[in-house]
């Protein structure tokens, strides 16, 4: 069996990687292309901790020259991958949702004794899922989201990537996030493969990834929102 892997690299070729693994074949296709861009300043005054939905964001502020500040602070983790990357990144203190951006919100509400007086700053993408700047406001704490990175969109699919679909040789489609779903859907349209929509199969990592493709594709979602569950999803068909 074929699949067709969509995240960005180099998350793309490690997700492949264990499918091939797995005695599959699998293409990389990453439809979003990473672009880190922290401001040379950030304004700590007043930061009672850090918020992080995404690895993408640790790996943007890595080489930030107020690094060892902001490793001194709390963080607050979207899920597990992302307090690995935390940890090995040299931040302390680090505590894991272990789901999606509500999850976080609550994990973060569920410690706003421990925020004082401070406001929880959220670096992130310039285009993002969710609203957890609104979410905590809502519950009385205080956020600032800080842009330090951006997604930029691919412009068409690989050429041999659009023949294989064409030929519907592709068993599934991994899909990690709904910005990519949103790229992937505009793709084809674009190259006019609106007709192929009906024998496409999508195996997306939650419910908020599988929501732009699912009124015009069959859509199947990993129990978990982490690649672990969506890869048991998919090599559970095999």
């Amino acid at each position: 069996m074929r699949f067709l892997v969509t995240r960005p690299q180099p998350d793309c070729k490690r997700t492949a990687d264990r499918i091939r693994a797995a005695g599959q074949a699998a293409d990389e296709a990453p439809l979003l292309l990473f672009t880190p861009s922290p401001p040379e300043t950030i304004d700590l005054i007043g930061v009672a901790a850090l918020a992080v939905s995404s690895r993408r964001a640790v790996e943007a502020l890595q080489q930030h020259g107020q690094l060892q500040q902001l490793r001194d602070l709390p963080v607050f983790t979207v899920g597990d991958t992302t307090a690995q990357a935390c940890h090995e990144a040299g931040y302390h203190d680090v505590r894991s949702a272990s789901g999606d951006i509500t999850a976080l919100g609550r994990l973060i509400l569920s410690h706003k004794n421990r925020l004082g007086q401070g406001f929880v700053l959220y670096p992130a993408a310039k285009d993002r899922a969710g609203d957890l700047e609104d979410a905590l406001t809502n519950g009385g704490v205080s956020c600032k989201t800080l842009v330090v990175y951006k997604m930029d969109a691919a412009m068409r699919l690989p050429e041999d990537v659009e023949a294989k679909l064409v030929a519907s040789q592709y068993e599934g489609v991994l899909v990690f996030s709904r910005r990519t779903a949103e790229t992937f859907l505009q793709l084809l349209k674009n190259s006019g493969l609106d007709h192929i929509f009906s024998s496409l199969r999508i195996y997306a990592i939650s419910h908020q990834a599988a929501e732009p493709l699912s009124d015009h594709m069959e859509v199947k979602v990993a129990e978990r929102p982490c690649e672990k569950a969506l890869l048991d999803l998919v090599l559970g068909e095999c």
